[in-house]
């Protein structure tokens, strides 16, 4: 897989992230801790495309916030 593939990869796991977020079900608590992470995981992101980190340990840990969310 190359890098472009895991930044678009990583993309659409941010967006699934601020779907969830955006969930009216979930308690107020728990959309600020979601919110707290995405922003986190977008200015990763924006490092990751920059090469500043290594696009395969962002998506080893945007996986693993992903898989605690389930």
């Amino acid at each position: 897989m190359t890098n472009d593939q895991k930044l678009e990869l990583i993309q659409s796991y941010i967006d699934d992230i601020k779907a969830y977020a955006d969930n009216e079900d979930m308690p107020y608590n728990e959309k600020q801790h979601i919110r707290r992470a995405l922003t986190a995981y977008e200015d990763l992101f924006e490092d990751t495309k920059r090469g500043k980190i290594d696009p395969d340990v962002l998506h080893e840990n945007i996986t693993s916030f992903l898989y605690m969310l389930q």
